[in-house]
């Protein structure tokens, strides 16, 4: 029997995903520090692989979040994928770059919005160029692979 075992951690923050080694008897107990949670879920990713997510990872002041094809809902925090066998955590059977190419890490970004030369407000004329607001979208885009295994 092995001692450590290998999973994919992907960090939404970051927009990165590195392999991390977790020991071999606990491992699925330690996807929960390695998420930072209290609560897990198992969320289908193929038939031989599951993402482990926070439970309750979704709420207010989400900065970052990832989506994959394949599952209605989007994802917030630390994923840890992983091959489960009942409740033993194996490694992959999958490269990190296969992961990385399914996934979606989404952040907002507030980009500025200027006031044209002609514009009017209720209480007079705008100046051209004045600041009046802001818009929202959403980026989208592959994790990066990070080299290197996280202990």
């Amino acid at each position: 029997m092995t001692t450590t075992a290998t999973v994919y951690l992907l960090d939404p923050e970051a927009g990165t995903i590195q392999a991390a080694q977790v020991a071999a008897p606990s491992a699925f107990s330690q996807t929960y520090g390695l998420i930072g949670c209290q609560l897990v879920e198992a969320v289908p990713f193929d038939t031989n692989h599951v993402l482990i997510v926070d439970e309750e990872g979704l709420r207010d002041g989400l900065t970052a979040f990832t989506v994959f094809d394949g599952y209605p809902q989007p994802l917030a925090g630390k994923i840890v994928l992983a091959s489960l066998d009942g409740s033993h955590v194996l490694p992959p059977l999958i490269s990190i770059e296969e992961v990385a190419a399914r996934l979606n890490v989404c952040k907002p970004v507030l980009d500025p919005v200027f006031a044209k030369a002609d514009e009017h407000s209720p209480n007079g004329v705008i100046l051209g160029g004045a600041l009046i607001g802001f818009q929202t979208r959403i980026t989208r885009t592959h994790p990066t692979v990070m080299a290197g295994v996280v202990r």
